[in-house]
């Protein structure tokens, strides 16, 4: 991180945390899908997360998430990321199957409940995503995202 309040993207911290799914993903490619978590969320001084370590624990959630989405070739469900997100909402001994359901997340969130970080994310952000006041100070209404 920088004195700016902009979060650097640590690759060896970020692969600490999400070890699983880090086998996957090099250093290169850790970096592309944080720039793009980036683009969802904005890193700046002006983010809705004001404290920098806040604003990495949110953006590298998103990096898992969008990572484990580009490297699992189901698109979300791959083993590196543990597949099931939601309440398992039944099971079958015999030849195995198992289904999950989501909670009610509301509308908007289903790309982020394809994966535990993802919904994870969506979860921690619900703060944003209310209006939001500032006494004395006059501003344009701004709902994120």
């Amino acid at each position: 991180m920088t004195e700016t309040g902009v979060v650097t993207f640590d690759y060896d911290l970020w692969r600490q945390i999400y070890s699983g799914l880090a086998q996957n993903v090099s250093a290169e490619a850790g970096q592309f899908f944080f720039d793009q978590a980036c683009l969802i969320f904005n890193n700046s001084p002006r983010s809705p997360e004001r404290d920098v370590n806040a604003r990495r624990n949110l953006l590298y959630m998103l990096t898992a998430h969008i990572a484990q989405i580009s490297t699992s070739p189901s698109g979300g469900s791959g083993s590196s990321g543990g597949g099931l997100v939601g309440r398992i909402s039944s099971a079958t001994r015999g030849s195995v199957s198992v289904s999950a359901e989501a909670p009610d997340v509301g509308a908007g969130a289903g790309w982020f409940a394809q994966t535990q970080w993802g919904l994870t994310f969506w979860q921690a952000t619900l703060k944003y995503r209310q209006m939001r006041m500032i006494p004395g100070r006059s501003h344009p209404a701004f709902i994120w995202p």
